[in-house]
């Protein structure tokens, strides 16, 4: 059973992508090439996709390095403050980031309105094109140097440190010449993550885009729409070649900027920056940081509690109201993306966590080169663009499939909850395969000599441990498919419209009346998205302290 899932829903979809492109539907494949790289349109979207891609690594490495250095390498005033504002881009990203960015700087913005009374010739649509997508990339997309680079500054040696400054190069020298260049493996990562993510934005393109720029990931939605799915998958693909190629540098680059490590010998802890200028200067730059990551929050926040007559009129002194919030939760067809993403996830999760721990299980057991390739494989949907994937459900089973009892699956209900549990995969199977190795194989031996089968040494042995990691899983598998937005707007349809496409309708609209419910969405999926990061975090700190073992005391 799960065999034949895997088979598919994540092997048949991505060959039928290749498929498409060797045996096109409509002309050879030298016709289809022809038609898609002799298409000024296209050439300027794989253009503007890698420019952004480009851009956005820069500025997304400058201002997440930045942010983790003023949080963790310099002692500053705020510091709680500045958690909370750094680490917004966890619980505010996708859709609901787009959403927050138009609050402030859309056509019926806060900022805008502001603007427009001061500067009359604004035009409503300046926060648009590539600068509004690079500003949306940089700004939510920090939250991998939040997530891995903060760690990794923790792990170095603070002796190193003292040492540098001991030899009066001063705290700059210390931070730059010393640490910088010890973090080097982990900004190399979030590098191929933040480069892999640019490539594929869907949402910021799609919705702040406007008339003049384009990006590869909504052309590929574009084409299919128009009956050109071989046009569609060459351009997946390339896209697909591209994140691989990005794949590869950074392994390469991680290799060769591999280096010994030491025992740890004296924690590292933020520096005081003794010159009062530079402290000054600091604390200005951490301030301004927080108040550009909170604002599109806060605006969110803001819009969601006035109401609809206040938001066309930008009347900042009417009261606010829980109005938005009742017609969500009272009004049957506001409500209803909402119950659909809910009803699609619990099927998802669960379905994600049973066949991602058996496969950990085999793989976990039979190890070896072949098992190494499968599990590569398995983690297709990690490696390929979001779009890519919903491509090929749209290939695969847009036609009577034999694979799925000759039944055609698009337009149907369950098209996205079987999308969504193949998204799951990858994040199931690395988790629960790691919790495996913690497991003393003794107590699977112990279970085998009492005559107990292998289903009731799972039930009875493996369950209970890997308990604590199947919750972490569903909590991270609850905020990538609760909002999520490039699959489903690929493959949704009427009866099972999900809460992102409605938010992405709604950030798209001009109508100020309709901003109080799209605001509302966001911050109905925002709280989840905290409590996440909460348990998540509170499930990191256990795990600590169960490695480490008890506190250290007498020191």
């Amino acid at each position: 059973m799960i065999g034949w899932f895997v088979v598919a829903f994540l092997y048949y979809p991505n060959l039928a992508v290749v498929g498409s492109v060797l045996s096109p539907a409509q002309g050879m494949l030298a016709e289809t090439l022809t038609q898609v790289f002799g298409s000024a349109r296209v050439l300027a979207a794989i253009r503007d996709t890698l420019i952004v891609a480009v851009i956005s690594v820069v500025t997304v490495n400058i201002f997440g390095i930045a942010q983790t250095f003023l949080l963790d390498a310099v002692r500053l005033r705020g510091r709680g403050l500045l958690t909370l504002a750094f680490a917004v881009p966890l619980v505010f990203g996708s859709v609901s980031a787009v959403t927050g960015y138009n609050a402030v700087y859309g056509s019926n913005g806060l900022l805008t309105g502001v603007l427009q009374r001061v500067f009359h010739g604004l035009p409503g649509t300046w926060f648009s094109g590539m600068a509004a997508v690079l500003v949306v990339h940089t700004f939510t997309m920090t939250g991998y140097h939040f997530l891995f680079l903060r760690p990794a500054l923790r792990r170095i040696d603070f002796s190193m440190v003292e040492a540098a400054r001991s030899l009066v190069r001063g705290t700059g020298y210390a931070l730059f010449r010393v640490v910088l260049p010890l973090l080097r493996p982990m900004p190399l990562a979030t590098t191929l993550m933040v480069f892999t993510g640019a490539v594929g934005s869907f949402a910021a393109p799609n919705i702040l885009g406007g008339g003049g720029f384009q990006m590869v990931g909504p052309l590929v939605l574009a084409l299919s729409k128009l009956g050109r799915p071989d046009m569609a998958a060459v351009l997946g693909l390339a896209l697909s070649a591209i994140t691989v190629g990005a794949l590869i540098w950074a392994l390469r680059a991680e290799r060769r900027s591999a280096r010994a490590g030491s025992k740890f010998a004296q924690p590292f802890r933020p520096i005081r920056i003794r010159n009062p200028f530079l402290r000054a200067g600091a604390h200005g730059v951490a301030s301004l940081l927080a108040v550009v990551n909170l604002l599109p929050l806060v605006a969110t926040v803001y819009l969601s509690l006035l109401p609809a007559s206040a938001i066309r009129t930008l009347d900042f002194g009417a009261g606010l109201t829980v109005a938005n919030y009742v017609q969500v939760f009272s009004n049957p067809a506001v409500a209803q993306p909402l119950l659909n993403s809910l009803a699609m996830i619990a099927v998802a999760i669960p379905a994600a966590g049973v066949i991602g721990t058996v496969l950990a299980y085999l793989l976990h057991r039979r190890p070896g080169p072949l098992t190494d390739a499968i599990q590569v494989s398995l983690f297709l949907p990690y490696f390929l663009p979001a779009v890519v994937l919903a491509l090929g459900f749209t290939i695969a089973f847009g036609t009577a499939t034999p694979l799925v009892g000759g039944q055609v699956l698009i337009g149907g209900y369950w098209i996205l909850p079987l999308a969504y549990t193949v998204m799951l995969l990858p994040t199931a199977i690395r988790f629960v395969r790691a919790s495996y190795t913690g497991i003393d194989p003794a107590l699977d031996e112990a279970g085998r000599s009492l005559g107990a089968g292998s289903a009731r040494r799972f039930l009875r042995l493996s369950l209970p441990l890997l308990l604590p990691v199947l919750l972490q899983v569903a909590a991270l598998g609850f905020n990538q498919t609760f909002e999520e937005y490039t699959v489903s707007v690929m493959l949704y349809n009427v009866n099972n419209q999900p809460l992102g496409v409605t938010m992405g309708s709604l950030a798209a609209s001009d109508a100020p009346g309709l901003a109080g419910i799209a605001t509302s969405y966001v911050v109905i999926s925002t709280v989840p998205a905290v409590v996440v990061v909460l348990f998540a975090d509170r499930m990191a700190a256990r795990s600590a302290r169960q490695l480490h073992g008890r506190p250290e005391t007498g020191r």
